[in-house]
């Protein structure tokens, strides 16, 4: 955490100053913003270049750790450093980087607890309820189960590379991925995707369609992946819902189901 707080600071103050910060300090971003340096030689183009790439980087560090340090005094600390005048000594900044470095990491660690007790909390609601509708089944792992549609072909083992298209939910409804949304189907090595879904495909034909509850410990655990574009992403202990259809085996061409063209034709025809 340590080491990560200050390539964060030090790499971020770099991005700014190639970015044509000067020393002068100012908190108006938008002046800043429109004093556009001219980039002509190969030289200044690599640095440009380098500092964009650097600026990408650091800013997903800084936002998945909610660090929002303020840039005044970031280019400051650079620039005056750079030339000899840091305001600070060398131990000064160790033992305030060590001190900021604990306190980033002690809040990092109190937002995931709050996180993993809230979604255990919301997933058990959640199974709970879903047990008690009508065709919901479960199985020894804890994986909860509704069969939509059988399917006429056959059913896939952990071996086999399915072919699908899938919805995939949060309890709360929010969506975290979708193959409709894409546009185009999925193929998974079945043994080489979370537990529940390996289990699960198991359970229908090729043509079939199943409703999915998988529990954290069968799903990403206490993992935290983010969110794509406009979808939510998952946060530690998730309950995730999942809607599949089998469209095919791999290998299995006679058998391989006509894919679905978007979503609302698939809940239609199940209708």
């Amino acid at each position: 955490m340590k080491s990560l707080i200050k390539m964060t600071l030090v790499s971020s103050a770099i991005v700014l100053a190639l970015a044509g910060c000067d020393d002068k300090k100012s908190s108006d971003t938008s002046s800043s913003a429109t004093n556009q340096i001219t980039i002509s030689t190969d030289a200044q183009k690599e640095a440009y270049a380098l500092g964009s790439s650097f600026a990408t980087y650091m800013k997903s560090n800084l936002e998945q750790n909610e660090i929002n340090p303020d840039k005044e005094y970031l280019i400051s600390g650079f620039n005056e450093t750079f030339h000899d005048a840091s305001q600070l000594s060398k131990d000064d900044v160790k033992n305030i980087l060590d001190a900021f470095g604990k306190r980033i990491q002690e809040e990092s660690q109190a937002r995931f607890e709050k996180q993993k007790s809230e979604n255990t909390a919301a997933g058990d609601k959640f199974r709970e309820e879903f047990a008690k509708q009508d065709g919901v089944k479960q199985t020894k792992s804890g994986l909860l189960y509704q069969i939509i549609t059988e399917g006429s072909g056959r059913h896939p083992t952990a071996k086999d590379t399915v072919i699908v298209h899938y919805l995939g939910t949060l309890t709360d409804g929010r969506k975290f991925d979708s193959s409709y949304d894409r546009g185009e189907t999925a193929t998974f090595p079945l043994n080489g995707v979370i537990k529940g879904w390996t289990e699960g495909i198991q359970l229908i034909g090729v043509g079939g369609k199943i409703k999915l509850v998988v529990p954290p410990d069968l799903a990403y655990g206490d993992q935290s992946l983010p969110g794509q574009q406009d979808k939510a992403g998952i946060q530690p202990a998730s309950t995730l819902v999942f809607e599949v259809e089998l469209l095919g085996i791999d290998g299995d061409k006679a058998e391989e189901s006509t894919p679905v063209q978007n979503q609302e034709q698939s809940e239609q025809s199940d209708k």
